[in-house]
């Protein structure tokens, strides 16, 4: 499972899809799923125009869940796990004034109730959680092809080598942030950068 979180203003979000539009003459949601490698590339360099940064966690061993336990319970606690993590790495300090969105559409109201909670007590009191249905936010459309790239990057397949290309400048400079999350009990691959 992988998650992104994106750092970038309103207006540089929307002009960076609008652009991207603009050139591939696609319209809708922005998916990761849903483009190709030279699509995918495109964005990335239409983000260069803007101030921006990015945390992306990567759970890989902690997919597998325990014998005997509900998958989608467990799903849900990765989940939570992940952006909890991911934010927690991104807050520059708990009395700073920030607004995190989050994808409606993952789970049911009630959990994603509970996880804006746990959100809310990260960011402090003077910021704020909400959640948000992708297709209406520029930043939550790009943060999801951040976070497909990451999970196509950590895939072995052919696209891996071509993924790795496209997000290896980003890494080396520092303005995407790598967090892995392991499914060690004892924690000791958690939270390295």
């Amino acid at each position: 499972m992988t998650l992104a979180a994106l750092s970038i203003d309103a207006v540089s979000a929307e002009k960076t899809l609008a652009r991207f539009r603009e050139v591939t003459g696609l319209t809708g949601e922005l998916k990761g799923s849903r483009i190709d490698l030279a699509e995918r590339a495109l964005l990335f360099e239409i983000l260069d125009d803007a101030d921006w940064s990015a945390t992306v966690g990567i759970a890989i061993s902690a997919l597998v869940p325990e014998q005997g336990s509900d998958r989608g319970d467990h799903d849900i606690a990765i989940y939570v796990q992940l952006l909890e993590d991911v934010i927690g790495a991104m807050v520059p300090a708990p009395d700073d004034c920030i607004s995190v969105f989050m994808d409606d559409g993952r789970y049911g109201p009630e959990t994603l109730a509970l996880v804006r909670r746990d959100i809310a007590a990260i960011i402090g009191p003077c910021g704020q959680a909400q959640l948000e249905l992708s297709h209406r936010l520029p930043g939550l459309q790009i943060a999801d092809v951040l976070a497909n790239t990451f999970f196509n990057r950590a895939m072995v397949t052919e696209r891996q080598v071509r993924m790795a290309a496209i997000v290896a400048p980003y890494l080396e400079s520092g303005q995407i942030k790598l967090r892995l999350l392991s499914g060690d009990a004892e924690g000791d691959n958690q939270n390295r950068e």
